[in-house]
């Protein structure tokens, strides 16, 4: 797989403070990549907008939970998946009827023992932050933002852990200046063309593109942003979403509230 690089073509302000768009978190594009989803975890609402950040009131609704972190379609694009990073749960919501199927936390979930050392008994405000689905076999992944920072796979339905596994230097998770410690994971996508996963990192600015099968990160892309603005860099990616086909990478900023949209070149 050749290198890609990354070059920003347009970035929208989408914050929206009368509806409670303040820190988009998570972002996920709708079954015919024309719209975004986005949450922001103040706010009890899964918001719909185009791909210009403007807000539909029409396609944009309420849920009844509040800390939603990463968002994710299903393989069938009937269902929205949601994290809740306090009690690390996997939420899913019917699209048609808005309607909330399933709140179930990792702790509840089958093989659950396979991960569990690693979620401390006290919460520690380092939980699932991102979310994406394998569209190829409607697996769901999710991703630990830190201490450490860990993919885990789930089956379709998030009944069960079927795999996991660390994000460390040994497989290619480092940054020239940050730390493995301060490293950090905070969005996730996958990429339907190449069977791998697109993975944000807030602390280092960046994306990590990693292959699934061989556990191993293929290269890292700095979120340059043009030189004029005050960032040079994107502040706190927390959401992504790749539409490989067009070549296209949408990444929200929770401090920011902006909306970026990079071309995918290679």
């Amino acid at each position: 797989m050749g290198a890609f690089r990354l070059e920003l073509i347009n970035r929208h302000n989408i914050a929206d403070p009368g509806i409670g768009l303040n820190e988009p978190s998570g972002l996920t594009l709708n079954a015919d990549g024309t719209a975004l989803y986005t949450v922001s975890d103040d706010t009890r609402a899964i918001f719909c907008m185009d791909l210009e950040g403007r807000v539909l009131t029409s396609e944009s609704f309420f849920v009844s939970v509040l800390d939603l972190e990463g968002l994710a379609l299903s393989a069938d694009g009937r269902r929205l998946f949601a994290v809740q990073e306090d009690a690390n749960a996997v939420i899913s919501v019917d699209l048609a009827s808005r309607r909330e199927l399933q709140h179930r936390p990792l702790a509840e979930m089958s093989n659950y023992g396979s991960v569990e050392m690693h979620f401390p008994a006290e919460p520690d405000n380092k939980g699932l932050e991102g979310i994406t689905v394998n569209t190829r076999n409607g697996h769901v992944f999710v991703v630990k933002e830190c201490r450490p920072g860990l993919l885990i796979e789930l089956d379709a339905e998030c009944r069960t852990i079927l795999s996991s596994r660390l994000l460390t230097q040994a497989n290619g998770f480092s940054h020239p200046r940050v730390g493995p410690r301060r490293l950090d994971f905070s969005g996730l996508s996958y990429d339907c063309q190449r069977d791998t996963l697109w993975i944000a990192s807030d602390q280092g600015q960046c994306l990590f593109h990693y292959d699934l099968k061989g556990d191993l990160v293929l290269q890292r892309l700095d979120l340059l942003l043009k030189p004029e603005g005050k960032s040079k860099r994107v502040r706190k990616a927390e959401g992504i979403a790749v539409d490989s086909e067009r070549g296209r990478v949408y990444v929200v900023s929770d401090r920011d509230a902006e909306l970026y949209v990079f071309q995918l070149h290679g």
